[in-house]
């Protein structure tokens, strides 16, 4: 059997934003799960042929059927994202005791926002409406409370709500961590800086903050904190992080630590973001996250340095075919890009591209190295 999906349940009043936000965030959460679904309640209610009235009781008998619905695809691996007032504290303590991935979102408004807001008459009319002349038991153990009172975008909204619940999001996610420590145990990488930090020296200033993903052996991390620069250096390597820690660099703070959904990339933190040879390491469901986390971990005017290796590489196709350019090799995983690709995926993510190139003769690389993509891409100013 198939491992279950999860059940996003957006919860909330009538005007809270539900739907809203769970519509996007589905759309969101479909390019990287394509079997995911989404269930709107009142569309749901015209599927199922509005049999069911809205009395207490009524709605009450509704909420089990929307449910029962969504345990059953769940259990068949596919991910549900449901919007639905769900009125009573039994439904959903029902979800969490038979639905194997449930995470409940509160969707929570002043009533002096549902006022304004009034969709379809609802407040003013005050008959059979929830939270006016019906009860509302008002969720008490929701995985996620969103206030959601039109202060910020629903996409501002919907990025918090993926960074929280991130592991439910990336599917099958790339683990080479037994490889990795392996590696810099054996202490076989150059300490001495990368050519790509050496050409990233030229596009930085001192004082601003840097975040590299996936540090390595911290060669390039010691390097940009020996300029001045404020550097967060992540990797999954233990073996490596602690090594890093006995040496006590200053400028310089090392973190084993998934570089995608890391906790310390906040909103706006970063004037630069540093990735050297670690997209190879992580699937395309995975870059996609890693993109828009920086897009909104960036300030505005803050560039993502990015070098990879291209499908012109000569390793390209060694080893045992995983998935589209990635391959198992040299017992690790390790994934080609095609540059064309990679720039719709950073258009898509609202980068500005400054610079991009593929070459095999980026200086002090040499002309006899494999071809290389370099990328210099910027998070437009905010306009106006």
């Amino acid at each position: 059997m198939e491992q279950n999906g999860t059940v996003y349940f957006f919860t909330g009043l009538s005007g809270a934003g539900k739907t809203t936000l769970g519509s996007l965030f589905y759309k969101r959460l479909k390019q990287t799960k394509p079997n995911a679904v989404y269930l709107d309640g009142d569309e749901i209610r015209i599927a199922f042929g509005e049999d069911v009235g809205y009395t207490a009781e009524e709605r009450l008998r509704w909420a089990g059927r929307i449910f029962r619905v969504c345990k059953l695809l769940s259990d068949q691996g596919i991910d549900v994202v449901v919007c639905s007032i769900a009125m009573y504290e039994s439904v959903r303590t029902w979800n969490r005791e038979n639905i194997p991935h449930y995470k409940e979102i509160y969707v929570k408004v002043s009533k002096e926002t549902l006022l304004q807001r009034n969709q379809k008459g609802l407040y003013t009319s005050g008959k059979n409406v929830v939270g006016v002349d019906l009860p509302f038991d008002e969720p008490q153990h929701s995985d996620l409370i969103v206030q959601n009172d039109g202060n910020r975008t629903p996409l501002a909204v919907v990025e918090d709500i993926e960074k929280q619940l991130y592991p439910n999001i990336v599917e099958n996610p790339i683990d080479n961590r037994t490889y990795w420590n392996q590696y810099y145990k054996n202490g076989i990488c150059p300490e001495t800086p990368s050519p790509f930090a050496q050409y990233v020296a030229t596009l930085v200033q001192p004082g601003r903050e840097l975040v590299e993903l996936g540090c390595g052996n911290g060669r390039d991390a010691v390097f940009f904190a020996g300029l001045g620069l404020s550097v967060t250096a992540l990797d999954l390597s233990q073996q490596a992080i602690d090594l890093l820690n006995t040496k006590h660099i200053p400028n310089a703070t090392f973190l084993c630590a998934d570089f995608i959904a890391a906790d310390c990339h906040e909103p706006e933190r970063y004037d630069y973001a540093y990735s050297r040879f670690t997209l190879h390491a992580i699937n395309e469901k995975q870059e996609k996250l890693l993109l828009r986390t920086m897009h909104r971990s960036l300030k505005a005017g803050g560039k993502l340095f990015i070098e990879v290796r291209s499908v012109n590489d000569p390793l390209f196709g060694k080893g045992k075919a995983l998935e589209r350019n990635a391959f198992f090799y040299d017992n690790h995983y390790r994934r080609f890009i095609v540059l064309s690709e990679l720039l719709e995926r950073l258009e898509q993510e609202g980068y500005r591209i400054e610079y991009a190139e593929e070459n095999t003769g980026f200086a002090p690389y040499g002309n006899d190295d494999p071809p290389v993509i370099r990328i210099v891409a910027v998070k437009p100013e905010a306009i106006g």
